[in-house]
């Protein structure tokens, strides 16, 4: 196209909220430009897929030298899920007056989200929710997106599907493309240009050269890249405050088995959620992310790595609280609270008693360090955009888990999808709802 040619919507960041946007408007007949600063990664299935699409190789980490799982590649995180549906939950939307159930139910059928075959779950995620319900609590089968036909049970979701079974945000990204949406890989957006209060572009560099350009809309779904180039364009409120879902592997021998390739995430519980905001899953991390941690625990720590093909884990997700900022530059600060570590403490309790109802020794059982999973809530609901997801800047919104309200705490992929289909039905409709209402939230 000329350089000049003006899209009806600009879309930085091709994860599940930017891709959601970019297909829901070629669809449509919109012209969309989708701008992703990495490349894309093709290999699926492996360590090195892992560790090519994350920054810095996944060892990004606070200054608190706490480990955040940021992307950094087409599609984003959604690539490495684990591929759990959970939908969008009321307890973090309904305070801002978002509802996402419509869109959520819209986006069912298209994720193939539903329960998987007892096959495809497993029989070491079978025992172990035999164990836990025989222990009292109430786990049940998870809802996955993933095309139960086309998967072959081999286990590694969180390293790409090398099947196209799951589904990632390059399925909608490349959805989009086929109905006429525009990518440009490797396209490092810094400015938004705004003219009379309103945005109408979008400035950076790609592949060594200054680029510029210009929409109707502009929607950033870049993570934690948002806030950079909001502040760029005078929103200091970005950034002040950050959630991650802290998340904590433990793991347990349990004589005749191991869940080294059993599918993820396909059996738990989220019964301590709504009250405790603590979720239950069983998955562990691979050979390389348990040889990493370890050593963040301390090389004395590797000693354990030879059991890794013996361990048996679950993982304790929680609702962290809004803590820690994002610097200028690279640099942020995410700490565990006080509170975040005593629903990390809860889980783990919690995930013990499993393992060892499954047979597992208490002198077998490993806890791992906690990391944070899902960036998220520098953008809120309320605070940086209002509830139609624009900013104070017309016509610039931001969709990703960046405009959560709070930490969710949960999968995020089905949250961020309904959030783009809620954003993209408001552009289609004209996109000026929000205009002359008080924007000084």
């Amino acid at each position: 196209m000329p350089a000049m040619t003006e899209y009806d919507t600009i879309v930085v960041g091709s994860g599940a909220g930017g891709a959601t946007v970019a297909r829901e408007l070629a669809i449509k007949g919109k012209t969309v430009l989708l701008l992703e600063k990495g490349g894309r990664v093709n290999m699926m299935g492996n360590t090195l897929t892992m560790a090519f699409i994350l920054k810095h190789f996944g060892l990004v980490r606070s200054r608190e030298k706490n480990v955040v799982t940021i992307p950094n590649n087409y599609g984003g995180l959604s690539t490495l899920a684990a591929g759990c549906a959970a939908p969008p939950p009321g307890i973090v939307f309904d305070p801002v007056g978002v509802d996402l159930s419509a869109e959520a139910e819209k986006a069912r059928p298209e994720m193939n989200i539903q329960v998987q075959p007892d096959e495809l779950i497993g029989k070491e995620n079978l025992r172990l929710l035999e164990a836990a319900n025989d222990a009292g609590y109430n786990w049940r089968k998870m809802e996955k997106f993933i095309d139960a036909a086309a998967c072959d049970g081999n286990g590694n979701c969180m390293l790409g599907c090398h099947t196209g079974a799951k589904f990632s945000a390059r399925t909608f990204g490349d959805e989009a493309i086929r109905h006429g949406a525009t990518l440009k890989l490797r396209t490092h957006i810094t400015d938004v240009l705004v003219e009379n209060g309103k945005a109408i572009g979008v400035s950076g560099s790609r592949l060594g050269r200054k680029v510029r350009y210009h929409a109707k809309h502009v929607v950033l779904s870049a993570g934690v890249g948002n806030v950079h180039i909001l502040r760029q364009s005078g929103v200091k409120e970005a950034g002040q405050g950050f959630c991650c879902d802290w998340l904590q592997f433990v793991g347990g021998i349990i004589p005749g088995m191991n869940t080294s390739r059993a599918t993820p995430m396909s059996v738990g519980t989220l019964e301590h959620y709504e009250t405790d905001g603590i979720a239950i899953l069983p998955v562990f991390p691979n050979w390389s992310q348990f040889a990493v941690m370890l050593m963040f625990m301390g090389w004395k720590s590797l000693i354990k790595f030879p059991n890794f093909w013996k361990y048996s884990g679950i993982m304790v997700k929680i609702r962290d609280e809004n803590a820690g900022r994002i610097y200028d530059g690279m640099s942020f600060s995410k700490p565990v609270t006080e509170q975040d570590a005593k629903k990390l403490k809860k889980g783990v309790s919690i995930i013990k008693n499993i393992l060892k109802h499954a047979g597992a020794r208490e002198d077998s059982i490993i806890e791992l360090k906690p990391s944070g999973a899902h960036p998220s809530a520098t953008c809120r609901i309320g605070d940086v955009v209002d509830e139609n997801l624009q900013t104070r800047i017309r016509n610039l919104y931001c969709c990703d888990a960046s405009v959560f309200p709070s930490s969710l705490g949960l999968p995020v992929v089905w949250t961020a999808v309904s959030l783009g289909k809620r954003l993209a039905a408001h552009l289609m409709s004209g996109g000026e709802a929000s205009e002359g209402k008080d924007r000084s939230y």
